[in-house]
């Protein structure tokens, strides 16, 4: 188990970022001019004018044999959506809106397999080569997970599984 983590979170803050328009579309019809703030760790507090945001924070790695020269660590990643609506009547709305655009992202097909930023594994046919999620999927939503007034959130639980290969040497 070689794969940082952390790349692995910077890897989905890259594939959010890479669908802005669509995220953003569903924030401006309920926030008019705001936009998604997409962080890594969870954080105490966050300003008002962060939201919504959407947190990303690595809870856990377990590890397999996938052969004997190979690994796969499964990832697995707390990520918390937060928005704030000044019309509560719209609060529910907003959130399982913008939580199944997320979703839908994290779970399409071109989506499951990206290659992680900052990170290389060995080949033992090829050497050095871009590390690969070889599978990613978001488990499960909870879409109730906290509200007070015009504030919501919603948790996700999402992994990513590596395939990790060792040089014939090891």
């Amino acid at each position: 188990m070689y794969t940082n983590p952390h790349n692995i979170v910077l890897t989905l803050m890259n594939l959010l970022n890479l669908n802005e328009q669509q995220i953003n579309r569903i924030v401006r019809e309920y926030q008019g001019k705001r936009s998604l703030t997409v962080l890594e760790g969870l954080r105490q507090t966050l300003p008002v004018e962060a939201y919504p945001s959407f947190e990303i924070e690595p809870t856990s790695g377990a590890n397999r044999w996938a052969t004997t020269r190979a690994q796969r660590p499964r990832f697995s990643f707390a990520c918390t959506l937060t928005v704030s609506n000044s019309r509560e009547k719209f609060g529910v709305e907003y959130l399982t809106t913008l939580a199944t655009s997320l979703t839908e992202i994290m779970c399409s097909p071109d989506n499951l397999q990206m290659r992680v930023l900052n990170e290389t594994k060995w080949e033992p046919n090829s050497g050095l080569q871009d590390t690969y999620i070889l599978d990613s999927l978001v488990e499960d939503v909870s879409y109730n997970a906290s509200r007070d007034g015009t504030m919501r959130v919603a948790e996700f639980s999402w992994f990513a599984e590596i395939h990790e290969p060792f040089p014939d040497a090891k």
